[in-house]
C-alpha cells in the first residue's frame, strides 16, 4: 500500500515539474518574440520609412523566429503606421506576437 501511494506520488510531482518546464520554455519563447520584435520596430520607426510590406527571418536561433513588417499611410501626412508581427511555432502550435508603432519625419 505505502509503495502505491508513494508510486502515485512520484507521478504528480513529476507531471507537475514537467508542466512547470514546459511553462517556462514557453514563456521564454514569448519574450524572445516581443524583444524580435520591438527591436525591429524600433528600427523602423526611427527613420520615415516608405509604404511597404517585408518579410523574414531572424538570423540565428535555428531561425525559429519570422517577422512580417506592415508599414502604411497614416492619416497625417507627415506619419507612418508600422506593424509587426513575430511568428514562432510549428503547425498547428504555431504562436505569434504583434506590435505597432508610428514613425514620424
Amino acid at each position: 500500500m505505502a509503495l502505491a501511494i508513494l508510486s502515485t506520488t512520484l507521478i504528480l510531482v513529476y507531471r507537475v515539474m514537467s508542466e512547470a518546464l514546459s511553462a517556462e520554455e514557453r514563456s521564454e519563447r514569448w519574450t524572445t518574440a516581443a524583444y524580435l520584435g520591438e527591436a525591429l520596430l524600433r528600427e523602423t520607426t526611427t527613420t520615415f520609412p516608405e509604404v511597404s510590406e517585408s518579410e523574414g527571418r531572424f538570423p540565428g536561433m535555428d531561425n525559429a523566429y519570422a517577422w512580417k513588417k506592415t508599414v502604411k499611410q497614416a492619416m497625417h501626412p507627415d506619419a507612418r503606421e508600422v506593424d509587426v508581427a513575430v511568428t514562432w511555432g510549428e503547425g498547428d502550435h504555431e504562436e505569434s506576437v504583434s506590435l505597432a508603432g508610428i514613425a514620424v519625419k
